[in-house]
């Protein structure tokens, strides 16, 4: 019998074939350590409407993440946020620190560098359109 007498058997060989040959990639990928950077936005949440900013924030932040290879490949499709909440804040400064710890990963995954590390927020008083 040859493979031209039995082609659903050579087809299946094929797929079969290619199957392996995917799981044993997508293995040897997973397996393998990297790095990527990521420019994720910033989100300013809960500003009291009676204070202003002084300064602006930036907009990105760059984070550097280290893990697998394949789980890095997943994470560049997640839309990430790093969020800085100024709930009960008071007017003057409030510094930022720790953001790493703000951004969900998967738990092979960690955060080696961020840009800028800490992040320095100035409130004040807001001026209404009715005092001028």
């Amino acid at each position: 019998m040859t493979a031209r007498e039995t082609p659903g058997n050579n087809r299946l060989l094929m797929a079969l074939s290619l199957l392996v040959a995917v799981l044993l990639w997508l293995f040897a990928a997973g397996e393998r350590e990297g790095e990527t950077v990521l420019s994720v936005p910033l989100e300013i949440t809960n500003l009291p409407p009676s204070l202003s900013l002084v300064n602006k924030p930036p907009s990105r932040i760059e984070v550097t993440v280290a893990g697998p290879r394949i789980l890095l490949l997943k994470l560049r499709m997640q839309q990430l946020k790093i969020r800085l909440d100024l709930r009960g804040n008071l007017e003057g400064t409030t510094v930022f620190n720790g953001l790493e710890k703000s951004i969900r990963l998967e738990p092979e995954l960690h955060v080696t560098r961020l840009s800028p590390a800490t992040i320095e927020m100035k409130t004040a008083a807001a001026v209404s359109t009715q005092d001028k």
